[in-house]
Parts: C-alpha cells; structure tokens; sequence
C-alpha cells in the first residue's frame, strides 16, 4: 500500500498546471456532512466546486439535510450519485463503518470514490486524502503546556462524540496529556461542533473548575463559543485552542479571545483527492500509481502566523 505524509504548502498538483481534455465531461459530487454551520464542511465543498472549474470537471456540492452527523442522508445522497452515473465523488464521511457497503457499491458501478478528511474503515475506495488529526490534537496540547509552563489544569470540548475526527482529535489531547504530566484534565465533553455548543459546554465546565487554566476546543466553533463564556465569567487569562483554521478562528485570534488554531488546508485536501480521482479514471479505472493514503501535516496558527491566512 502506498502512503504518503505531506508538509503543509509543498505539494505541487501537477495534473493542476494543465486540466486534461478527458476531464471535460466528467461529473463529480463532493459529499459532506453539512453545509449550513461548519466553516469547514463548507469550505471543503466550495474549493471542490473552484477546482473542478479548474480541472474541467463539473462538481456539485451535497449535504444531508438531517444533523451533522446524518450518515444516512449521505447514504442516500451516494446512491442517487450512482443512478446518476456520477463520476467521481469525494467523500467526507459522517461515519466510519456504516457508509461502506454504499461506497463499495459506487466503486463497483464505476464511480472513482475517494474518502477525504474522515477516515473510512475500508480500503475498497480509490484513495484516502487526510490530515493527521492525532499529531493536531497533540500539537495543540503541546502549545498549551508551553504556555503553561508545562503545568495546569485543562479541559476538552469535544466535537460529536463517535465521529471519525472527535476519535482522533481525543487521542492526540490524551496523548499530549501523557508526555506533559504536569497538566491535570479536569473537564472532558461532548458536543456538536458549533459555537453555541462550545459556549454552553464551557459554561457549564466553569462552573465546576473555576480554576481552569486552558482548554481545547476540537474546532474552531467549540474555542469561539468558549471564549465567549470565558469573557462573560470575566476569564481573560484561560488559553484556548481551536482547530480547523476558519475565518473565525483567524478572526478570534486577531482579537485576542483565542490563542492558537490548528490548521488543515481544505484546498490542498481536494487538490489531492480530485487529482487521485483523475488519475484513477485516465489509468483505466485502476489504482497503480495512486497513494492509497496521503496525510497532510497540520499547522499550529498563533498570533505570529494569522496575518497569513486571515482575510478582513
């Protein structure tokens, strides 16, 4: 199996620099889990859109209507893509398991499925395009222990609990917890990936630890929402990490109700996973040649590196 770990910002696609003729007539479809609330679900979506133009492939961007994680919805999104003859769709997946028949199902039909971001638990696909979210959940324990001076206590508001990401995310805070023992975790909860659930999770976490010194927030939403509940119980000194690299996060760092964000660039996701699909297409319809798995290095973002990505 071939795999591959990327560095931020060194991939160069070189399918990019001249969109193929056979392109031109392909479909595609990038399925996420919403496009309603989640900065980056939604980012991901629009750069497939921007690229496939670039490429000459024509995407269209699907969602289920149901919660966040809806991974029926995606089921029945994937199986009216293969009625359609899609040909290609990028796959964020809203579970590990459970959409694996219906992939299965497209790749057998003909359709170049390749699952980005949220690992699958199948290699039946045509690549897998990701970033290493345990090595972001540590990095972002990491930079807390250093603002700490290695010793504190912390706490960690979950994405979704059971979603692929929350798993990986988890490990690398727990991870990061081992090797700085100094830090005691005091707080450790579920939530739903929004800025209201970070909020409301915060608030109730402050009230039990009034002492808390950091907190992770397993995306972006979740360290907004807990900086707005730090500032109302007039908590300006808790550090607080995010993770995705939004617009908002940028933003929040800029303003100083956050510290850092951990990074993962969307563009570069579906670069790689639209080009594996092309290059799976061109090849017949067969992986040789194709990276059975790319991770992308995440990037800690602070306040020394946001002027690079935030946008006014």
């Amino acid at each position: 199996m071939l795999k591959k770990v990327l560095k931020m910002g060194v991939v160069v696609s070189a399918i990019a620099l001249a969109a193929p003729a056979f392109a031109e007539n392909l479909k595609g479809a990038i399925v996420v889990m919403d496009l309603t609330t989640n900065a980056f679900q939604i980012e991901m979506a629009d750069q497939a859109v921007a690229y496939g133009k670039e490429v000459g492939v024509d995407v269209t961007r699907y969602a289920p209507q149901g919660s966040f994680g809806d991974y029926e919805g995606q089921i029945s999104i994937i199986e009216n893509l293969i009625t359609k003859e899609t040909d290609i769709i990028i796959l964020v997946a809203g579970h590990t398991t459970a959409l694996v028949p219906v992939v299965k199902k497209a790749m057998k039909a003909g359709v170049a499925v390749v699952n980005m971001d949220n690992r699958l638990n199948t290699n039946d696909i045509v690549a897998y395009v990701g970033v290493d979210n345990g090595q972001g959940g540590k990095d972002a324990v990491d930079y807390i222990a250093h603002k700490l001076g290695g010793v504190g206590k912390i706490a960690l508001i979950q994405g979704e609990t059971g979603n692929p990401v929350q798993i990986l995310r988890t490990k690398g805070f727990e991870l990061g917890a081992l090797v700085h023992p100094g830090l005691e975790v005091v707080a450790q909860q579920g939530a739903a990936w929004t800025e209201e659930e970070g909020l409301k999770v915060m608030e109730d976490i402050l009230q039990s630890n009034p002492d808390l010194d950091a907190v992770f927030g397993e995306s972006d939403n979740l360290a907004v929402g807990a900086a707005r509940a730090a500032k109302s119980a007039g908590r300006d000194d808790i550090v607080i990490v995010g993770y995705d690299g939004q617009q908002g996060g940028y933003a929040a760092i800029k303003a100083g109700d956050i510290d850092a964000t951990i990074r993962m660039d969307a563009r570069k996701m579906v670069e790689l996973s639209m080009d594996a699909a092309l290059k799976y297409i061109e090849n017949g319809k067969t992986t040789e040649g194709v990276d059975a798995e790319t991770y992308l290095a995440p990037e800690l973002v602070t306040a020394a590196e946001v002027d690079k990505y935030y946008k006014e």
